[in-house]
């Protein structure tokens, strides 16, 4: 699992091999803050570019691509099910979230170390709802079920809670069953085993 959600500078290279425009107007202000306005298949269409440049690193069983809804919980969560990554109270100092009054996104890792998760992974609480590959099914969780399946329409899940949500617990679900682009949505990318 990446540490931190893919940056505007980052998500720049990208746009700048494909011609197209940066969906964030000024982002160069805000290079090293989570992308936005990114929809599920932006995010998708992101992993294969980055697939393409780095195919003759990876072994052959990974590939680079959006985390499982399981595999996005289980980053933030640890071990021990965690309701926020940092521990089981919250504190809006640990994360970017409504109750700290920032009107945005922040940079990533501004809440680092004390907010990140037990793997080390940070923002997974507050600044941008993350995209997961998974479909919203019910839990528990089984990869099996078809909610992995790239081609099948439906909402996708997205985790993490951001600048607008309150409390941002690790469990919390939401789908973008109205919308598929927002202010406060991003992703983050895992090096991970190919999907069924």
């Amino acid at each position: 699992m990446s540490r931190f959600p893919v940056t505007n500078e980052l998500y720049n290279a990208y746009i700048k091999s494909k011609g197209i425009e940066h969906p964030v107007k000024g982002w160069e202000k805000k290079k090293d803050h989570p992308v936005t306005y990114v929809g599920w298949t932006d995010a998708i269409v992101y992993c294969e570019w980055l697939n393409s440049l780095f195919k003759n690193e990876l072994r052959s069983d990974l590939v680079l691509r959006l985390p499982t809804e399981a595999e996005w919980e289980k980053a933030a969560r640890g071990p021990d099910g965690r309701e926020y990554p940092w521990g089981n109270e919250f504190d809006k100092n640990k994360c970017n979230v409504y109750e700290n009054g920032k009107d945005g996104t922040t940079s990533v890792g501004l809440y680092s170390p004390r907010g990140d998760s037990p793997y080390g992974c940070a923002d997974m609480a507050g600044n941008v709802w993350e995209w997961t590959h998974s479909l919203r099914e019910k839990y528990t969780y089984d990869h099996y079920d078809g909610r992995e399946d790239e081609k099948a329409s439906g909402a996708r899940v997205l985790r993490g809670g951001s600048i607008f949500g309150r409390g941002a617990r690790c469990a919390y679900r939401h789908d973008n069953r109205t919308i598929n682009y927002s202010e406060d949505y991003g992703f983050r990318v895992v090096v991970a085993p190919k999907l069924p």
